[in-house]
């Protein structure tokens, strides 16, 4: 009862947070109703931060002297970042000139890796040329954007929004892109189970029905309802069938988008259910999703602790036996030898000092000799 009534403060505490907009704050009350403790584990979480407003709270870069400043291969040239009014800003400079500066209008990434930025004009939304990257806490060129190029054009598509945000409306005739400004940043609870706005009017409007309406719960789904849900955003780049924004979860994926072809289909950033479904554990069983090792409503980062969802089926007296390892020391390391990071070839940045990647967890469940190596070296040195 202590920790419920605990669980009840902290939603409330958050529920009220200025960090929350408008939209967000309906949408996660609808649901805290009644699935208070859910709710409070979620807002804590990657997802439900994947874009917010911009703000203090909510950059992760410093805008303190002698760190706001990237400086480029180009003599000259550099971005440096400031408040000005009360407004986060973007500065491109060459050879002490300033040839433009942008406000920071939106927030892309929770900050756990990095964040990329964007700032609207004309209802048109386009990328900042700086992001910032989490280790080592510095700012770089933004993806893809190549060093010393001072470009303020690239327009953020939809299909970027659609893995970033609960909600954008696109509107505006064909080849005229423009995005309303009515828009849910952020996963809220309806990314994945509809609109809890909608379901909690008609029960309200209807307290003798049993059956929920205008909801939708992933774990009724069938297997592949389940691994479309999350493929929305961990299913790689996919050439779009129909509008961004108008997949429903449980839905056939491949209604809305053509499969994953080429390099991003194997890439571990995007692709992590296609490359999930690789895995022999995967076609082994006939009920493994993604829910089998995440719960998406709270924080699992510790790959001991994901590595115990593996003892589920595996045990590791076998293995330990042949390395020479304690079964307790080796069942917390199932994820760094089987499931390592790499790095990926679809989320490049250039600096002066050369071109850098993003590493991420490869989600091929699998054996891979050098990382297995590497563990064992750690393990035995202690």
């Amino acid at each position: 009862m202590r920790r419920m009534r605990i669980a009840a403060l902290a939603a409330g505490f958050l529920l009220g947070t200025p960090l929350l907009t408008s939209a967000q704050r309906a949408a996660v009350q609808a649901c805290a109703d009644c699935h208070r403790a859910i709710v409070t584990s979620y807002l804590r979480t990657a997802h439900f931060h994947t874009s917010a407003p911009a703000s203090s709270a909510t950059i992760k870069g410093s805008f303190a002297a002698g760190r706001n400043t990237l400086t480029t291969r180009r003599p000259g040239v550099s971005f440096v970042m400031r408040e000005i009014d009360g407004r986060h800003t973007q500065t491109a400079y060459d050879r002490n000139r300033v040839v433009q500066r942008e406000t920071i209008d939106l927030v892309i990434g929770s900050g756990r890796r990095g964040q990329s930025f964007a700032y609207w004009r004309d209802g048109i939304l386009y990328q900042l040329p700086v992001s910032w990257l989490a280790s080592p806490d510095r700012w770089i060129n933004s993806p893809g954007y190549l060093d010393g190029t001072i470009d303020f054009t690239r327009i953020v598509q939809p299909r970027c929004l659609e893995c970033h945000a609960t909600r954008f409306d696109v509107v505006g005739p064909p080849g005229a892109l423009r995005y309303a400004q009515s828009y849910e940043v952020g996963l809220t609870c309806e990314k994945c189970h509809g609109d809890g706005v909608r379901h909690v009017a008609w029960h309200r409007a209807n307290p003798e029905a049993r059956q929920a309406r205008e909801i939708r719960s992933p774990a009724g789904f069938s297997r592949q309802g389940q691994l479309d849900t999350c493929g929305l955003c961990h299913g790689g780049p996919r050439e779009p069938r129909r509008p961004a924004f108008s997949y429903r979860p449980g839905e056939r994926l491949d209604d809305y988008y053509a499969p994953p072809v080429g390099v991003g289909a194997s890439d571990v950033h995007g692709n992590q259910v296609g490359l999930l479904e690789r895995s022999l554990c995967f076609r082994a069983s006939r009920a493994m999703t993604c829910a089998t090792c995440h719960d998406v409503h709270r924080t699992e980062r510790r790959p001991a602790v994901l590595s115990g969802k593996c003892l589920a089926c595996h045990q590791p007296g076998r293995h330990s036996r042949v390395v020479g390892i304690t079964a307790a020391r080796l069942a917390a390391a199932c994820v760094d030898c089987h499931m390592p990071d790499e790095q990926s070839g679809a989320l490049e940045f250039n600096s002066a000092s050369g071109q850098g990647a993003m590493r991420f967890r490869n989600h091929t469940i699998g054996v891979y000799p050098a990382a297995t190596a590497a563990v064992l070296r750690g393990q035995r040195s202690r």
